[in-house]
């Protein structure tokens, strides 16, 4: 087990006003954040952490589809978002521990390389895990993160924290998907099995993983991009009169 240096409290501020921290963090640049009280099923390693604070954007507007003849991809690889989403996660980070707040910044999940020894922590804990927590969305069909306003076309970080954050009084503990089954039709791969989520359940078993790989094992020869995306296109979230 990792050791963490402990932080003497007469060195912390007493309390923090999740209000303003949230507005703050909005300002610099999040589209979404939420507090969430992730220690139920916490990994031993960051049990001294045990808020989160989830941190989404919006992907790009009028961008991210690709057509090829009949074909359609949609991306959701954007660096201009993981850069803001790096730049707000660090301002969130030195803004606690300038107030003694000890924190992991859990970084958007991207293609690029991270060797550090801190970043073997960070498939302890997956931003959906956050964001469920904060009631910023639910974990769809699809496995992917689902809010109201924005569907899955958005992009995730984590700030995990000791910081006494109010966290949500409504987290998300089960699918809203209800009868919706458009991902699971628009799949081209056929390997979304149907099922809604719920909380304990992990969301592998509702995605025929290997299949959703081969799927895109083709696509990459004709997009140059390990992509599909057909199922973040076919929900009805997240669309242009959902904020898109």
């Amino acid at each position: 087990m990792l050791n963490f240096p402990m932080r003497l409290k007469e060195n912390r501020t007493k309390t923090i006003n999740s209000g303003e921290l949230k507005d703050k963090v909005i300002t610099w640049g999040a589209t979404l954040v939420g507090f969430g009280d992730v220690s139920v099923g916490l990994a031993p390693e960051l049990q001294h952490i045990p808020n989160a604070i989830a941190i989404a954007v919006r992907h790009p507007k009028y961008s991210g589809t690709y057509k090829c003849g009949s074909m359609t991809a949609y991306s959701n690889q954007y660096e201009e978002v993981d850069r803001v989403l790096d730049a707000v996660q660090k301002k969130v980070t030195t803004f606690l521990k300038s107030r003694g707040w000890r924190t992991l910044a859990i970084p958007p999940d991207t293609a690029k390389p991270d060797v550090s020894f801190i970043s073997k922590l960070y498939p302890l804990f997956p931003h959906k895990t956050a964001a469920t927590c904060s009631g910023l969305g639910w974990v769809g069909k699809s496995g992917l993160l689902v809010n109201h306003l924005y569907g899955a076309r958005l992009s995730w970080a984590t700030v995990l924290t000791d910081a006494p954050v109010e966290v949500s009084p409504n987290p998300y503990t089960k699918s809203k998907c209800g009868n919706c089954s458009r991902c699971v039709n628009a799949c081209p791969a056929s390997a979304i099995k149907n099922i809604e989520w719920q909380r304990g359940e992990k969301a592998e078993p509702f995605i025929d993983i290997d299949a959703c790989a081969h799927h895109m094992t083709y696509t990459v020869r004709v997009f140059q991009k390990y992509i599909c995306g057909l199922c973040v296109l076919a929900c009805p979230l997240g669309g242009t009169k959902n904020g898109k």
